[in-house]
């Protein structure tokens, strides 16, 4: 299973653009900055090896009618109901470090993986999707990303989201809590331990489909002017995953830790005649 780095949870926790939609036209607002984002991991879901991560990151927001990227990542949303959204979304994760994880030494190195694929968010509490619980549906298909573009499966992570905007009028307050499933091409290009990389501690392994562990992340962020900044916590529970008596597997549950601070230089705003 992938990891994450400078995914949208270690950087985009910043608050949402205020815009004005009118009957005859709407104001679109995009912002553009720097900073600074990282986090504490393992190499894989599984790995008992972690690392640091810290790197310069892009920090942008755009608020449109349709597209938009903010703290909740780069997506194009449609209105299907008055409570029901459907939307499109992208997400990179950067697998740098586990070429050096010890349980994999001579096994293929584990590329980037892309993903892109829709989800069906419903408002349960009827307060919008930027306060109030939320269930999101996303299926992704993933793509490992380096010397070629390969689809390596897909992934169905339903998750239960309870989002407070202003707690003590400062802080956006996030709670995510998730499980994974998996297909069997995705386990298997995480999992898998062919015949001709057999050792006398890595046995043969074939990973199946099916429920990859549960997940609950608390999130927090804010913005004071131009300085935005975030930080969250997320604890990893593996041991009912299909994939758990995989050999690269040496851990039932794990925590990381992200964080992103960035600076707003940049603004441009436009009206759109309806």
């Amino acid at each position: 299973m992938r990891k994450k780095i400078l995914s949208k949870n270690a950087i985009l926790f910043f608050c949402c653009i205020s815009t004005s939609a009118y009957a005859d036209e709407f104001k679109h607002e995009l912002q553009f900055g720097l900073g600074i984002g990282g986090q504490y991991l393992p190499h894989y879901r599984g790995s008992d090896e972690t690392h640091v991560k810290v790197l310069p990151i892009p920090v942008v927001e755009y608020r449109g009618r349709i597209f938009k990227s903010d703290r909740d990542g780069t997506r194009a949303e449609f209105s299907l109901a008055e409570r029901i959204e459907f939307n499109v979304s992208a997400d990179l994760a950067l697998n740098d470090g586990a070429e050096d994880n010890r349980l994999r030494a001579g096994m293929p190195e584990l590329e980037s993986e892309f993903q892109l694929g829709p989800s069906i968010n419903i408002d349960l509490t009827g307060r919008g999707f930027n306060r109030g619980l939320i269930l999101r549906l996303p299926v992704r298909p993933a793509f490992a990303v380096g010397s070629d573009f390969e689809y390596i499966g897909y992934t169905a992570n339903p998750v239960l989201t309870w989002v407070q905007p202003k707690v003590f009028d400062r802080w956006r307050l996030t709670l995510d809590v998730g499980a994974l499933y998996g297909s069997h091409d995705y386990h298997e290009h995480y999992y898998n331990v062919a015949p001709e990389y057999v050792t006398a501690t890595r046995a043969e392994y074939n990973a199946n489909d099916g429920f990859s562990g549960t997940f609950t992340e608390l999130g927090i962020g804010a913005r004071e002017g131009n300085l935005v900044y975030g930080v969250s916590f997320r604890y990893d529970n593996l041991r009912d995953a299909v994939f758990y008596s995989s050999p690269l597997v040496t851990t039932g549950d794990y925590w990381s830790v992200s964080f992103g601070v960035g600076w707003f230089f940049k603004s441009w705003s436009w009206t759109e005649t309806l």
